[in-house]
């Protein structure tokens, strides 16, 4: 059966934006939301555009209710300087993260603080689960906001596994339960639950959108984004755009070959959080915990370093192969993990670089994403926000 179903091209058609804006208004709007804030007299001078234009622009967005005067800057020469910034009431996101373990819905504001979210766990992931969840999460979610607030939602984002059905096995999930993903139309079927407009992206895709808006603290314009969660998931910025692909995955690292020394399988098989809880159920340990408490592990640590050093691997792997074909600036990791687990898997995947034949090749930096283990959600609910704005 042809993969490139409609689960990888959800609609032939263009979802309706709610908020059409011109490229002038997206440029100063992402602007203000990467600087936090800037006054009229620096956006001009960083977008181009004439003092006049620049003024004329901000007070469209002002009377919008999508930027907001703040307060005067004092100290410098002539008149005190007025910054703009982002009016967090402005506009609205809805996000939709479909797991392998779990489903969050997250209400996001311009500004991208979480407003509210919902979680539900399980053992794998059915369409008719889906659903019902969608329609109760929005339900409770939209609680959060008035009735004015409601209608600047701007629509549904999605961040789900494209394919799914293709890793029953690794999942732990009977394989007549994740076919029926494979006739199913995301878009269509949520798009008619909740009479909003559904942007869907591979699930670490949205995680590295989330890092580009809210992270990146290297400043990065091209770089290798990796996101270890239940399984390995990766999206790729070139000249700080974020690269799609034909059919929504590039950057999809777990499907790079692997070789570990005996067979040769995907990546998603050497650094994927599901091997982990794998080995914890091995040891006599209960394996979810991983997943119940995402901030802080307190399980075996023997198995958590053995399988710091195999995930860091297979990430350097992945590091030595996008740098010999893209020259990136660096490599962004991030995951569903703690924080000190994160930083341990850096410094394990630099150790392991070390080992790793890299002449011709640029040294490479690598550092923590900033987002954190709910990067895949709040790159979800951003996904409208950036559609209609940046």
């Amino acid at each position: 059966m042809n993969t490139e179903s409609a689960f990888h091209l959800p609609s032939q058609k263009a979802p309706t934006l709610l908020d059409s804006r011109s490229a002038n208004e997206r440029d100063i709007l992402t602007l203000i939301r990467q600087r936090s804030s800037l006054p009229k007299a620096e956006i001009a001078q960083l977008t181009g555009l004439s003092a006049q234009s620049a003024t004329v622009i901000i007070k469209k967005l002002e009377a919008d209710g999508l930027v907001r005067r703040l307060k005067p800057i004092k100290g410098g020469v002539g008149q005190p300087k007025v910054p703009f910034g982002l009016n967090e009431n402005g506009a609205f996101g809805i996000g939709l993260k479909v797991g392998r373990r779990s489903f969050d819905m997250t209400l996001l504001d311009l500004k991208g603080n979480v407003r509210a979210t919902l979680h539900e766990k399980f053992a794998y992931p059915t369409v008719s689960n889906l659903l019902t969840f969608a329609k109760r999460a929005f339900n409770v979610l939209i609680k959060n906001l008035d009735t004015d607030q409601q209608r600047l939602i701007r629509g549904l984002g999605v961040a789900m596994p494209f394919e799914i059905w293709s890793w029953a096995e690794e999942a732990g999930a009977p394989k007549t339960e994740l076919e029926e993903w494979r006739e199913f139309n995301p878009q269509a079927a949520l798009e008619d639950l909740l009479s909003l407009p559904v942007f869907i992206k591979n699930d670490a895709g949205a995680a590295c959108s989330a890092e580009m808006s809210f992270g990146n603290s290297q400043n990065y314009n091209s770089f290798l984004y990796i996101f270890v969660g239940t399984f390995l998931g990766g999206g790729l910025v070139l000249n700080n755009q974020l690269v799609n692909g034909k059919t929504g995955n590039a950057g999809a690292i777990g499907s790079l070959p692997f070789y570990n020394g005996s067979t040769q399988s995907q990546l998603i098989t050497q650094s994927s959080l599901y091997l982990l809880e794998r080995k914890l159920n091995d040891a006599g340990h209960n394996g979810q915990h991983i997943y119940e408490s995402p901030s802080h592990w307190s399980c075996d640590t023997r198995s958590i370093e053995d399988w710091l050093n195999e995930t860091a691997r297979g990430l350097a792997f992945a590091t030595q192969c996008a740098m010999s074909l893209l020259d990136l600036d660096g490599v962004i990791i991030d995951g569903a993990i703690p924080d000190d687990v994160k930083n341990a898997l850096v410094a394990h995947t630099q150790s392991a670089m070390e080992t790793l034949d890299m002449r011709g090749l640029a040294q490479v930096q690598i550092s923590e994403g900033l987002v954190g283990r709910k990067a895949q959600s709040i790159g979800s609910a951003n996904l409208a926000l950036q559609a209609n704005y940046y």
